[in-house]
């Protein structure tokens, strides 16, 4: 880790010299020396760290090394923040007025410099002194595969081994109609073994989703909060009041006993007249069953309780009438094709599998059965040349002879310190986040540029970069995709629990971060560059320091004024309460980089001195700002002074917010969501957006024309494009033009939602050929789209929303060649549906809904591969069809839903 954070300062430093920052104060020719200082020492460092384990002298050697890097980041990053108090040349300033203030800062700078160069002196000497010249020589880098080379796997389709047949004995037990007790069904094992896989996998399945009115997924946890499970039951049964949320957000004590009580009632009247599925994972304490049982009502209708733990007495506490069910390790067999399907994720890489003599055999063996550990191992070894000498090596590096949980730890520990340099701070971050945190993977990258993480590489954007990086972080199998894109990209992600206690330990190794918990324990020393605040805190000076650059916090924003090295503050967990943002809060950040509120309420009533604030914010790379309260005006008070932001890469603005004005020059905006298209940029021109990848729209048609469109005719790298079209009264407008986009070769999904007409004949050269997702809403489309629309080669996803008057579509046996992802909803004038056989081959899911006048559908016995199909609110006499005398169309399809 010491040398991912040299890297960080050496190219911190770079930039520092090449921005002539550090002319300001005279201090280039020595900031050029600490550079050149801390490359010699970096060319040594891999090498140490690789020994850092197994010598005590090397390990000081390492953290005398990790602690100079941070000590010369505080006075890099001191010199940057006051050069923003004071900007242009010397020659520029008011020597008088400010000379004071800059001698007395020169005086402590260069008073520090003097402290590391003595401290970098003396690194050099100990490295002579303790016999470590060896260090670096005859260092062989260890191979690792390009990231191109990866072939995503199905994401419907994760690799599971060896849990066919636990997964059918527990559906067994969740459908016994000999048991109509409420029974609590508990699987037992220890960390990895795949107990949560296992839950879910009988979750999914349709039988089960048929045979229980209602059902509720719970991550437990450790810290887990009473009333938040319960909120979390009742919501799904039923939308919670307005004066519900607001006595519920009241966390003193006795109005905490009240809401629980208040909430156990609700649930128990909710539940007691339907057949429900409760599922618990990883509970660890046997209290939680005695506080939760009494919202859940036993009244012989079969309902059901599945809890996953790591301890038998969780479980025997719960139901003692109820055998646990034990998780059985994988067999030897099961092991070896675990990890083999992890190693080898392509069918062409495993022309190589021969060389490998019976090394997969005996990773396998070694691995004891356990899933994570198998999956790691694997994805550490698919990372390697797949010769029998670079697998040997890694097999060397463990030690077999621990016992289970140690060797499970101790091989995950392995698999970090193989990791490239640049990926273990990546890989700390998930740290930050609590137990069973759904992490949205676009907000992480984000942040993880505006640490200063992810290298600039020719050519590249950043965003690309940190993508290649968690995708490696994947394929390693360190991290878990809960959600896809439909182009690939990852959507959400999460860390397993051991996972997360592992970049815990490293992170509080070298200080990388200190997480603050409800119970007030407190992960990292003092000194901490990165706070994830999981409580409610209005001051956290006294447990971080003056030093701190990252702040994530889970609950109330925390008193943060004080701290001028900011990079990024992010709230990650909305709360429904109205908590006005102070308007200078964000005066003295200088550096901030990242800013994201993501409670609803946050910016309620936002003053101009609040907005004002952030637009000084001239370093500001990402600003996520979500929709207000629904009770505020539409059009939010943004001053066009936040587009003087030159520095910004993403901008996601409360809806209605109005647009850049057209003197805006944003040469690195990537995003930009939603705000409102502006009437004057028909006159004075269009904004400056040479970069941007996502736009989303709201567009008012009685302000514009057809001219409209010219706008998109500039914008070559758009990839995502959404529009909202909003309407007065029941009139449609031809206000879109579409005929520019065929020439965006980037393109890969449209979203146009409003009343409107296409202003020409439909027609193919109307889409971007590479379009992968399409949705339309109230297009009042008159002619059937399918015969066009299926020309579209790579269009994956397809939703109709009250988008079509016609009353019948038909597509070819060569149409729709890739769609996987079809949705139509309020068609009601549409009455036939037809696909001649040989079409739509790869569709795997189809949602129909309020499409009231629907008979006639394709004849789904040729389309092998659907997986899933919903029919809501449709024809009784199509739904009696297909659960009658046609069902022979549908049995091969594992997931149904007629209603």
């Amino acid at each position: 880790m010491a040398e991912a954070v040299l890297k960080i300062v050496v190219q911190k430093l770079a930039d520092a010299v090449t921005k002539e920052v550090s002319l300001l104060f005279g201090f280039r020719d020595r900031m050029e020396l600490l550079q050149h200082e801390l490359g010699w020492i970096q060319a040594f460092l891999k090498d140490a760290e690789s020994k850092r384990s197994s010598d005590e002298r090397v390990r000081k050697w390492v953290d005398d090394v990790r602690d100079v890097a941070f000590r010369i980041e505080d006075l890099v990053d001191q010199i940057i923040a006051e050069a923003e108090h004071h900007p242009g040349k010397v020659n520029a300033f008011n020597r008088v007025l400010i000379k004071h203030v800059k001698l007395r800062f020169m005086h402590r700078i260069s008073s520090e410099m003097d402290r590391i160069e003595t401290r970098i002196r003396e690194i050099k000497e100990c490295r002579e002194k303790y016999g470590l010249n060896e260090l670096g020589e005859g260092h062989t880098v260890p191979v690792s595969r390009p990231i191109k080379e990866y072939i995503l796997p199905d994401m419907n389709d994760p690799d599971v081994v060896g849990l066919q047949r636990d997964t059918e004995n527990i559906v067994k037990l969740l459908l016994d109609p000999d048991t109509t007790r409420r029974c609590v069904v508990s699987i037992v094992g220890q960390g990895g073994l795949g107990k949560t896989t296992l839950a879910r996998k009988a979750y999914n399945r349709d039988e089960v989703k048929r045979w229980f009115e209602f059902q509720v997924w719970l991550s437990v946890s450790h810290q887990f909060k009473l009333i938040d499970l319960l909120k979390i039951i009742l919501e799904k049964i039923r939308p919670l009041k307005e004066d519900e949320k607001e006595h519920l957000q009241k966390d003193d004590l006795a109005s905490r006993q009240r809401n629980e009580e208040y909430l156990i009632g609700e649930l128990h009247s909710s539940l007691v007249n339907r057949k429900y599925l409760i599922i618990m994972d990883d509970v660890w304490t046997e209290d939680l069953w005695i506080q939760v049982k009494g919202a859940l009502p036993d009244v012989g209708n079969g309902s059901r309780v599945l809890i996953t733990t790591r301890s038998s007495d969780v479980a025997r506490r719960a139901d003692p009438a109820c055998d646990p069910y034990n998780l059985r390790y994988l067999s030897e067999e099961e092991s070896q094709e675990l990890l083999l399907r992890k190693a080898f994720p392509s069918e062409h890489s495993k022309a190589h599998f021969h060389d490998l003599s019976d090394l997969p055999k005996k990773f396998a063996s070694k691995c004891g059965g356990l899933p994570l550990a198998l999956v790691v191992v694997g994805g550490l070894l698919s990372r390697q040349p797949p010769t029998y000498n670079s697998w040997h090596k890694i097999f060397q590096k463990f030690s077999w002879h621990a016992d289970d949980g140690e060797k499970c730890m101790m091989i995950l520990g392995i698999s970090y310190e193989h990791m490239p340099a640049v990926l273990k701070p990546c890989f700390m971050y998930f740290a930050s986040f609590p137990e069973d945190y759904t992490i949205k993977a676009k907000s992480l990258i984000r942040i993880w540029i505006a640490e200063g993480l992810i290298p600039e590489v020719d050519n590249r954007m950043m965003e690309e970069t940190a993508e290649d990086y968690l995708e490696d972080l994947i394929q390693r199998s360190l991290i878990q995709v809960s959600m896809r894109f439909s182009s690939g990209s990852v959507k959400y992600c999460h860390i397993h629990d051991l996972l997360r206690e592992l970049a815990i330990e490293k992170a509080k190794e070298i200080s990388f971060l200190k997480i603050i918990s409800n119970q007030g324990a407190c992960y990292g020393s003092s000194a901490i560059r990165r706070a994830a605040l999981h409580c409610n805190s209005l001051d956290i000076i006294e447990y971080t320091g003056p030093n701190l650059r990252s702040l994530l916090y889970f609950g109330d924003m925390p008193n943060i004024t004080s701290f001028e090295l900011l990079k990024v503050v992010s709230e990650m967990t909305s709360k429904e309460i109205i908590r006005p943002i102070k308007g200078d809060i964000f005066k003295k950040m200088a550096q901030l980089r990242y800013l994201g509120i993501c409670s609803c309420y946050s910016f309620f009533g936002a003053d101009a001195e609040l907005w004002k604030s952030i637009s000084r914010l001239r370093n500001l790379q990402t600003l996520e700002v979500p929709n207000v309260h629904r009770f505020t005006c539409d059009h939010m008070p943004i001053p066009d002074c936040i587009w003087d932001i030159k520095t910004l890469r993403h901008a996601i603005v409360p809806e209605h917010s109005v647009g850049p004005p057209a003197t805006a020059d944003l040469p690195n905006l990537q995003t930009l969501k939603t705000v409102r298209v502006r009437a004057s940029w028909l006159t004075d021109g269009w904004p400056k957006l040479p970069n941007i990848r996502v736009l989303r729209l709201s567009v008012f048609p009685l302000e514009y024309g057809e001219s409209f469109g010219t706008f998109l005719r500039g914008l070559h790298h758009l990839a995502s494009l959404y529009v909202n079209v909003h309407h007065v009264g029941s009139s449609s407008y031809d206000m879109l033009d579409m005929s520019a986009f065929p020439s965006y070769d980037c393109m890969q999904s449209l979203r146009v939602d409003g009343h409107w007409s296409w202003n020409k004949e439909l027609d193919i050269c109307l889409f971007p050929i590479h379009l992968t997702k399409l949705a339309l809403s109230f297009s009042n489309i008159q002619e059937d789209p399918m015969p066009v629309l299926e020309k579209l080669g790579s269009l994956r996803i397809l939703k109709f929303d009250s988008a079509y008057l016609g009353r019948q579509f038909s597509c070819s046996a060569a149409g729709f060649p890739c769609l996987e992802y079809l949705e139509l909803y309020c068609l009601e004038m549409l009455e036939e549906w037809q696909v001649k056989e040989g079409g739509m081959q790869m569709l795997k899911k189809i949602t129909i809904s309020c499409c009231y006048k629907l008979r006639v559908i394709p004849e789904l016995q040729h389309m092998n591969n659907l997986k899933e199909l919903s029919l809501i609110h449709t024809q009784a006499y199509l739904q009696n069809r297909l659960q009658g005398g046609e069902e022979y169309k549908i049995k091969h399809i594992p997931s149904i839903k007629i209603t």
